[in-house]
């Protein structure tokens, strides 16, 4: 059975990762992170710790345990899944790049041979019923085994687009394989301003 072997990509980094490159992400520290998930999770604890004080001294009246315990519960679940997704998600971060491949913030690798393709990907936010598009806003490397994610927010973002931007590997935007990069929309309003202008000297000029 044949089985899928990137062997440009590994001649690729033997010639690239002379030292491994680490990427480093802006405000990520794990001391950051750990205060953002306490913070998080720090008031519906209060309030829970707060009935649960009431409830020792008898002035809760008719509340009873299984009621404070289904309160905490709930009050406990969004920020629970904001940190649950929070650690999943930088999980697949990529920590560093080597001549072997990609090593994630837990400690995954990623072998370069298993490297399927690049997927630039866009980010879509939406303010005050306004979506805003933000294109190539991360770099998702997806792999036989898994994917592995270069966040925007790093050091030497454009070196680090640059380098991986040179691999010899199947590129997709948002997961379409493009045939052309779409030109700035500045670069399309002049070109449209100056053959207006032509059309319009033609146009003097037979007077």
């Amino acid at each position: 059975m044949n089985q899928f072997y990137n062997q440009p990509v590994v001649n690729w980094a033997k010639q690239t990762f002379a030292q491994p490159v680490e990427i480093k992400l802006r405000f990520g520290s794990r001391g950051a992170r750990t205060l953002v998930y306490l913070l998080l999770l720090s008031v519906p604890l209060l309030i829970v710790a707060g009935f649960i004080f009431l409830k020792l001294q008898d002035k809760t009246g008719e509340l009873k345990w299984s009621g404070v315990m289904l309160c905490g519960g709930v009050m406990l679940l969004p920020p629970a899944v904001i940190v649950l997704l929070g650690v999943l998600t930088q999980q697949k971060f990529v920590k560093s790049l080597d001549v072997a491949g990609v090593k994630s913030s837990l400690g995954k690798r990623f072998l370069w041979e298993n490297l399927y393709y690049v997927d630039h990907v866009s980010k879509i936010t939406r303010v005050a019923g306004v979506s805003r598009k933000t294109e190539d806003n991360q770099l998702e490397l997806v792999f036989a085994d898994g994917k592995a994610i270069i966040p925007p927010l790093i050091y030497d973002r454009e070196g680090i687009w640059e380098l991986i931007n040179s691999a010899p590997t199947q590129v997709k935007f948002d997961g379409e394989i493009r045939t052309a990069q779409p030109q700035n929309p500045a670069t399309n309003f002049d070109e449209i301003a100056k053959a207006m202008g032509e059309l319009k000297a033609r146009h003097d000029q037979n007077k």
